[in-house]
């Protein structure tokens, strides 16, 4: 199989918690009354440390990942390509794992619509994953080169939504 479902390993286990990103963005402004604001930015404060948490434990379980991940380089490539895939949906699992966490958490008041986005964005997007290790078993590179872009796609987006919200610990896209 040619090694390029491999590298889409790297991007996939890389930016795990980047696909967690958005989680809990909003585009909506903030209520104007002083007690609203004060609530509102309570509640944001709450759910954002809680959705946090999520990403630092999701990021603890990637990193035993990622060393097999760099393991694989040395395998030869048939072994590789088995042990890739592997990889692959133990992340799905993980990360399907936090975003059940995620979608158990309370929204801010006016943010559930944009959190339930986010999630179903999160959720394509492990679809996406699961797409690239798909065509890496039939080893189907154009499909598989297909995944990786829209992958990287909803990633950017959703990084940029993180950031606006101030999820600081879901923006690790090393």
């Amino acid at each position: 199989m040619p090694d390029r479902p491999r590298p889409a390993l790297g991007l996939v286990v890389g930016f795990a918690l980047a696909l967690l990103a958005g989680c809990g963005s909003s585009s909506k402004p903030p209520d104007t009354s002083a007690a609203s604001a004060s609530d509102a930015s309570a509640a944001k404060a709450s759910f954002v440390a809680h959705a946090q948490e999520v990403c630092r434990t999701l990021n603890a379980q990637e990193r035993p990942l990622k060393a097999r991940q760099e393991s694989l380089k040395r395998l030869p490539s048939a072994v590789a390509d088995k042990e890739f895939i592997a990889l692959v949906h133990e992340l799905v699992a993980l990360s399907r794992t936090a975003e059940g966490k995620l979608r158990a958490l309370p929204p801010p008041a006016g943010d559930a619509h944009d959190i339930e986005q986010v999630l179903t964005s999160f959720s394509q997007q492990l679809a996406d994953v699961t797409e690239v290790a798909s065509a890496a078993a039939k080893e189907e590179s154009d499909v598989g080169e297909a995944a990786v872009l829209a992958l990287r796609r909803s990633i950017a987006h959703n990084v940029a939504l993180a950031q606006r919200y101030g999820m600081k610990a879901c923006l690790n896209g090393e």
